[in-house]
């Protein structure tokens, strides 16, 4: 027995090296495709550093909010930890390599990317469930992997030990560094809204995201007012001087729009009478209760608000909270925050709100009593009714998705992001598919307005306004304009003050 074990411990010694060799074979490859990157990177880019793989899929709300915690971890230990994402898309609009840098680039990932679409690098590491984090050791060697959110502190100390043991990169990672782009006035615009009344006039709010403001617009694309000075924090105070963290929704009120900051979990609200930007929600952490009731919204924590539209009450917000798969609501007389549907639970189960299941909310559009909203995760049109049930519309299943048209549950959509209501239909942005749809309420039929090919780009939003569609065309980083009889598309130019940063 004491000759098998030794035989044994042999053998697992002789496996190690072999295992870690496997997984520099995985990573460092003639036919891997990079992006994000100057030049391929190669193992020994890897000598004498840690280095972390993160394996992402970029529509996957748990895995963005992983990203300011490697963004820490790069920040923290510089050139000794190489990071690497790993791109292994859920959804067949997620595998082209442009959409996989532009996503890279609107979350403001810096490290070089792996298009790993057929899954060699996932399966090569065995991995299951997005987000999963691996760390390295300079051989090549796991030290350890982390499964969810949450465990910045665990790979905080394990990169120290391994770091510990590992002689100074003989090699700078500054070579990998990409040029920064040139800007450009809109930078990933995500949300429309109308205002009909502001100091300014009637304007039309964009929320550009990757820019970390707000600008609003005059029909004629006059940009007539910049909320957030563009650089990215949570700064309060002077439309010119607040910062946002890659604010992706609002909802306009008479005076005032209520901010859905999605970087920085909270809710702000823009005043227009003073001309300042205060937080009403959220504590600048990731939130994890899911169980909230009349709470205090300064200190109660919020997960990546997506988007934000105000109840006929005219004081009470409905929040799509992404980062917690529920809707809650603000009251902004109180300021105390509710949860309104979903268990948390990632999932497309209907019935009574604090019942059912929800995946991603990501748009909302209300019309009279009911509130309409995209589930992205799942693909699905859905509504809480005014009797407070959840009726799925669109959609069957977490990895049920397409461009079909026709009824439920033939008809098909592709992680859609945004929609408006109006009498009789809804129009959705259906992202992925780089298309608009039209939902029927009467007959129940989704269809698709035909436009030219290649005409959107993950469009974000769509808002009805004297008989055209506003679309923020997200990946063209600007406003297209659509005539759905004429089946046209035409670019909105805006125009900015001099004086606009």
């Amino acid at each position: 027995m004491h000759r098998i074990l030794i035989l044994l411990a042999f053998v697992l010694l002789l496996a190690t090296p072999a295992r870690a060799a496997d997984n520099y074979a995985t990573l460092f490859n003639d036919k891997q495709m990079w992006l994000n990157t100057a030049r391929p990177v190669t193992a020994e880019d890897a000598k004498g550093r840690a280095v972390l793989l993160d394996f992402w899929t970029y529509g996957c709300i748990n895995c963005m909010q992983v990203v300011p915690d490697l963004k820490s971890l790069e920040t923290e230990f510089g050139d000794s930890l190489l990071v690497i994402g790993v791109h292994s898309a859920k959804f067949a609009g997620e595998k082209d390599g442009n959409r996989i840098l532009a996503a890279a680039k609107r979350f403001g990932i810096t490290h070089p990317v792996i298009n790993d679409s057929a899954f060699h690098v996932w399966d090569g590491f065995r991995v299951e469930a997005w987000p999963t984090l691996i760390l390295l050791g300079p051989d090549g060697a796991e030290v350890n992997r982390y499964a969810g959110e949450g465990h910045k502190d665990e790979i905080q100390s394990d990169i120290k030990d391994v770091l510990a043991k590992t002689s100074k990169a003989a090699t700078s990672l500054a070579g990998l560094k990409m040029k920064a782009d040139e800007k450009s006035t809109l930078s990933f615009p995500s949300r429309l809204g109308f205002a009909p009344d502001t100091p300014w006039g009637e304007l039309v709010f964009v929320a550009d995201a990757g820019h970390n403001r707000l600008l609003g617009f005059d029909i004629k694309g006059n940009i007539k007012i910049t909320i957030g000075g563009g650089h990215e924090g949570a700064e309060d105070g002077d439309f010119a001087k607040a910062s946002f963290n890659h604010p992706r929704g609002f909802a306009v009120a008479k005076d005032a729009i209520y901010v859905a900051d999605t970087g920085n979990h909270m809710i702000r609200k823009a005043d227009f009478k003073t001309g300042t930007v205060s937080r009403l929600a959220g504590t600048g952490e990731r939130g994890t209760d899911r169980d909230v009731t009349d709470a205090d919204g300064l200190k109660t924590a919020i997960a990546s608000p997506w988007d934000a539209k105000m109840l006929p009450d005219k004081k009470t917000l409905v929040i799509a909270m992404a980062g917690l798969h529920q809707l809650w609501t603000l009251d902004t007389e109180k300021n105390t925050l509710s949860v309104l549907a979903g268990t948390g639970a990632e999932s497309i189960e209907d019935g009574k709100a604090a019942d059912s299941t929800l995946a991603q909310p990501s748009g909302i559009s209300v019309f009279h009593d009911d509130v309409y909203f995209v589930d992205a995760e799942s693909s699905s049109l859905r509504v809480l009714t005014k009797d407070g049930n959840i009726k799925t519309l669109i959609g069957t299943g977490l990895f049920d998705f397409g461009i079909v048209d026709g009824k439920y549950p033939r008809a098909l959509l592709q992680h859609a992001q945004g929609l408006d209501v109006q009498t009789g239909r809804v129009v959705l942005a259906d992202t992925y598919n780089n298309a608009l749809r039209l939902y029927d309420l009467q007959t129940n039929e989704l269809s698709t307005i035909k436009l030219p090919e290649g005409a959107l780009l993950e469009p974000g939003d769509i808002l009805h306004l004297n008989g055209k569609m506003f679309v923020a065309d997200t990946n063209h980083n600007r406003i297209a304009v659509v005539d759905a009889r004429a089946g046209t598309v035409e670019e909105l130019t805006l125009k900015l003050p001099k004086n606009t940063p």
